[in-house]
């Protein structure tokens, strides 16, 4: 069967190459974005740290997300009696992060998180910027991402619902709650806000009382001794994270983040595609290889050794075309780079190709081709040598 494969393989060169090409292009495309996006954040972050390091710190429970994360009241006071023994720890901004679901006026529900804060220490913390003049906020107003506005459609001076489903606060009791607010401003500085509402945790108070922080931010004077307050505050409580917040590398994370999920959902689109442009290449073979499977059922072949002879095929497709991506895609994207850099003189782009990404190249190419190989093989098998042949 392999001898007959490899026959059928060069029988029909047109569709075989164009199902070898059609997949080729894909990956190469794949391969092209994916060496693109991973060298130009390599660029950034290394431009990154070399930056001043940062001087802010932020606390959470130990092996918790932001949002799962439960530091117990005591710490924030150990910290606050901690700051005055020691003066460069300067800004203490505990914050309270609920997980919650926004309806807006256009009726569109997303999921998100409201951040509940002293507005005037997180200013003193960082300045930001906001579409309007920041003010005093009132008990049934809150400060809304852009990135949310947009979605929701909620300028300044919308209303909006938010929904508090199963807010813990202790064993036995789990609040919820749905209440209308209205937007006062939208913060449009921090990518991590984007697609959060704040809210001041003085004039917002909970109708319960939560017995805990999300995570609590602090801002260091000095940032040699950076390293003493990490240790001193993880030898107090050892169940918490102190980690120093390095804005500009957390800020290319989700910014590298967000480019790849858009690109890999085009990639997905266009897979898509290709899996129906390679089935209809291996059907067309099928149908123009009639004669020639008509003669193997007449010697005996089974309709599992026709099935196995294309499938086989496509099997040949899939790492041929594997192996033709790795190589043109790796040396299109680098002599392309390489001659868009010297001509224009713009910053070098590192282009390396991984084992990882080896491996998703070869394991997209072989099973594109071999589910697309299901549906004409199959076929294939059904062709009868004589009309009782069923």
């Amino acid at each position: 069967m392999l001898k007959f494969s490899v026959r059928f393989f060069f029988h029909n060169r047109k569709r075989t190459y164009q199902a070898i090409m059609t997949l080729t292009l894909g990956l190469v495309i794949y391969i092209a974005t994916t060496l693109l996006v991973k060298g130009y954040s390599s660029n950034i972050s290394g431009m990154a740290e070399i930056i001043e390091p940062s001087d802010l710190l932020l606390i959470s429970e130990d092996g918790k997300s932001l949002s799962q994360s439960k530091i117990n009241l005591e710490v924030l006071d150990f910290l606050q009696e901690y700051s005055i023994q020691t003066p460069i720890v300067e800004v203490i901004l505990p914050q309270l992060y609920i997980p919650i679901t926004i309806k807006g006026e256009t009726g569109l529900q997303i999921n998100t998180h409201l951040r509940l804060l002293n507005i005037s220490l997180f200013e003193e913390f960082q300045q930001h910027h906001y579409s309007s003049p920041l003010g005093d906020m009132n008990a049934d107003e809150l400060i809304i991402g852009q990135q949310t506005a947009y979605l929701i459609s909620a300028g300044v001076g919308s209303i909006i619902e938010i929904q508090i489903e199963d807010l813990y606060v202790n064993n036995s009791y789990f609040y919820s709650a749905a209440e209308n607010f209205s937007i006062v401003n939208i913060i449009e500085s921090g990518h991590e806000y984007d697609l959060e509402l704040l809210g001041s945790i003085t004039t917002l108070p909970l109708p319960i009382e939560v017995p805990y922080f999300s995570f609590i931010e602090l801002r260091i004077s000095d940032k040699r001794q950076m390293d003493t307050i990490i240790s001193d505050i993880e030898n107090q409580y050892g169940n918490l994270n102190v980690m120093n917040e390095k804005q500009t590398q957390n800020f290319i994370q989700y910014a590298t983040e967000d480019v790849v999920k858009t690109l890999t959902l085009l990639e997905i689109m266009f897979f898509t595609l290709m899996l129906v442009s390679i089935t209809y290449s291996i059907y067309t073979l099928v149908r123009e290889s009639e004669e020639e499977i008509f003669t193997l059922r007449s010697i005996g072949a089974t309709k599992k050794q026709i099935i196995f002879l294309f499938m086989l095929q496509s099997l040949f497709i899939g790492f041929i075309a594997g192996l033709l991506s790795l190589i043109v895609g790796y040396l299109s994207v680098s002599g392309i780079v390489g001659i868009v850099t010297a001509t224009l003189n713009l910053p070098f782009i590192p282009l390396s190709i991984n084992l990882g990404l080896i491996g998703i190249i070869f394991l997209f190419s072989l099973t594109l081709s071999l589910v697309s190989g299901i549906y004409p093989s199959i076929k294939a098998s059904q062709i009868r040598v004589i009309k009782e042949d069923l």
